[in-house]
C-alpha cells in the first residue's frame, strides 16, 4: 500500500498495524467522511469513512479485501485467471478520491448479502465500482463462441481429362496463334517461351517437335541447360500472357472461366506442387491463381 494525496506514512502498513479502536472521539465526529479508492490485484473498492486509512484495522481491511468475489459472467465455460507468486500475498493501494468526481451509478453501489456486515457500519460505506469489459484473446474459449467463420469460396478442382473444367489446363486440345505461328496446346507455347529470344531453334522444336503437350515438356526439361537463366523470375508472367491468348481465342473457354464466378480455381495434380497443389494439397496453385487473375481481367473489360 502506497500512501497518496496527503495520507500519511503510517497508512503503509495496514496489513501489519495492529487493531485500533475506530469508535469516534469527540474531536473527529465533526469531520465529514471521505471517499477512499482500494485496489489490489483483483478489484477496486470505493469505501466512503469518516475514519482515516491508518486508523483502519486488520481485521476491517480483509474484510473489505473479500467483498463480492464473484467470477465473471462466463456462462458455463470456466474461466481460467493467470497465477503469480504475488497472488498468495493481498497487496493494497489506498487513494483518497476528489469529491467532484462523479457519483457511482446504480450498479456500481449494488453488493452482495456477505457485504452486509461491514456496510452496517455507519462510518464506512462501500461501492463495488463497475466491472471493467472482459476482451477475450483470440482462439480463447469465449471468443471463439462469439466468432462466425468467415464465408469461403467455392473450390472448383480441374486437372483429369474426365472431370469437368479440363480446358483449364495446359494439356487441353486447344491450339494457340503466337505472332502469325499455330502451337497445337497452350503447352507447347509455354514450354517455347523458355527458348524463345535465344534459342529460336529450340522455340521451334518445341513448337513442331510433337502434338502432345507431354512431349513439349519433356522436350523442354531435356534441353534444361539451354533454358533462359531468368526463367524462374519471368515463368509466372509468361503463364499469364499464354492463358490470355488461349482464352481470348477460345470464347468457350473463356466464358466457362466466366462462368467460374468468384470460385477459387484449383489445379488438383499430384504431381506439380508449385503450378498445382501436389500430393497433398499444400502446393502453391500457382495455374489456379493465373486463372484467377486472367477471370479478374477480362471481367474488367480487358
Amino acid at each position: 500500500m502506497y500512501p497518496r494525496h496527503g495520507l500519511s506514512a503510517s497508512s503503509q502498513n495496514i496489513i501489519q498495524s495492529p487493531s485500533v479502536n475506530t469508535t469516534p472521539s469527540p474531536s473527529d465526529t465533526s469531520s465529514a467522511p471521505l471517499e477512499y479508492r482500494i485496489e489490489d490485484y483483483r478489484r477496486t473498492v470505493i469505501v466512503t469513512s469518516a475514519v482515516p486509512p491508518e486508523q483502519w484495522d486488520e481485521k476491517t481491511l480483509r474484510e473489505i479485501s473479500q467483498l463480492s468475489i464473484i467470477p465473471e459472467d462466463t456462462g458455463s465455460l470456466p474461466c481460467r485467471r493467470t497465477q503469480s507468486c504475488l497472488h498468495s500475498e493481498v497487496h493494497h493501494v489506498v487513494v483518497p478520491l476528489e469529491h467532484e468526481e462523479s457519483p457511482p451509478s446504480t450498479e456500481q453501489q449494488a453488493t452482495t448479502e456477505s457485504d452486509q456486515s461491514l456496510l452496517q457500519n455507519p462510518r464506512i460505506s462501500v461501492t463495488l465500482p463497475e466491472r471493467r469489459k472482459h476482451h477475450s484473446f483470440p482462439g480463447s474459449p469465449r471468443n471463439s463462441l462469439k466468432m462466425s467463420p468467415s464465408p469461403r469460396r467455392e473450390r472448383i478442382y480441374f486437372y483429369n481429362r474426365k472431370d469437368p473444367h479440363y480446358g483449364f489446363t495446359n494439356f487441353s486440345p486447344h491450339p494457340v496463334e503466337y505472332q502469325g505461328k499455330v502451337y497445337p496446346t497452350s503447352e507447347h507455347l509455354f514450354q517455347s517461351f523458355k527458348f524463345r529470344g535465344h534459342r529460336p531453334l529450340l522455340a521451334e522444336h518445341i513448337r513442331t517437335f510433337s502434338e502432345r503437350p507431354s512431349m513439349a515438356l519433356s522436350e523442354a526439361r531435356r534441353f534444361q541447360p539451354e533454358v533462359r537463366r531468368d526463367w524462374m523470375q519471368v515463368n509466372i508472367a509468361k503463364m499469364d500472357e499464354t492463358l490470355w491468348h488461349k482464352f481470348n481465342q477460345h470464347l468457350d473457354l473463356r466464358q466457362e472461366l466466366l462462368d467460374t464466378g468468384d470460385a477459387e480455381l484449383i489445379e488438383d495434380s499430384d504431381k506439380d506442387s508449385f503450378w498445382g497443389v501436389g500430393a497433398d494439397r499444400s502446393g502453391r496453385n500457382e495455374l489456379g491463381k493465373a486463372l484467377e487473375r486472367l477471370r479478374s481481367r477480362l471481367l474488367g473489360g480487358w
